[in-house]
């Protein structure tokens, strides 16, 4: 996965994590290097046409709501 983005949270660092599969860009939390949250993703045509539309990007989008996921105590503990 790549353009890797870490945040700390109740004193644990968590990365979120993009990568590109299947045709999906595709958004994931890890802590520890074990994912923590599902994947949140979102087809490249609909991200293409989407940031045509609004100059936004989807995945930032998918990003900001895996973070609040986590802030709000909504990912798999160890």
């Amino acid at each position: 996965m790549n353009e890797n983005e870490k945040f700390t949270h109740n004193g644990n660092e968590f990365e979120i994590r993009t990568a590109m599969i299947d045709g999906r860009h595709c958004v994931k939390v890890f802590l520890d290097n074990e994912g923590v949250s599902h994947t949140y993703s979102v087809d490249f045509e609909t991200h293409t046409d989407y940031f045509a539309q609004y100059q936004e990007s989807l995945i930032d989008n998918l990003k900001k709501i895996a973070k609040s996921d986590i802030e709000n105590g909504m990912y798999f503990k160890k």
